[in-house]
């Protein structure tokens, strides 16, 4: 019953954080690509205290643990596709939240030029989130 959620964010996290490191690899900071969807690297700092990072791991696992709790015994996400939503969101997050702690920064690079320059991690979280309200029975 966790096992698709569990797939589903780490599939997510892994997908999120091989085309960061690519973008990486071949950007400097500020650097773009001309194509229609501009890759530029950004590098979105986070500006709070060392302190800071593991106040937010600690939210997240109990973020995580009150999902799984919700999910498994509670009314709510019991449809596959919410389940599988749920954890792209989830694994979007964790992604997010390792850079967060291992870099200071998110790289973000996909920019459309009229919205924020946002990655991978950040279409699942949205798209993970709108999949399980969808279902929300």
């Amino acid at each position: 019953m966790i096992l698709g959620p569990l797939i589903a964010a780490t599939s997510v996290s892994a997908l999120d954080q091989a085309t960061k490191a690519l973008v990486a690899r071949r950007l400097a900071a500020g650097q773009a690509t001309e194509t229609r969807v501009k890759i530029r690297r950004v590098n979105n700092v986070y500006d709070g205290s060392p302190r800071s990072g593991r106040v937010l791991l600690l939210l997240w696992v109990c973020l995580v643990g009150f999902i799984c709790l919700v999910q498994r015994y509670g009314p709510f996400f019991q449809h596959p596709a919410a389940r599988l939503g749920i954890g792209a969101a989830l694994g979007g997050a964790a992604s997010n939240l390792y850079d967060r702690l291992r870099r200071g920064a998110v790289i973000d690079f996909i920019d459309l030029s009229w919205w924020p320059v946002f990655n991978v991690a950040d279409i699942a979280i949205t798209a993970g989130a709108a999949l399980a309200l969808w279902y929300l029975r």
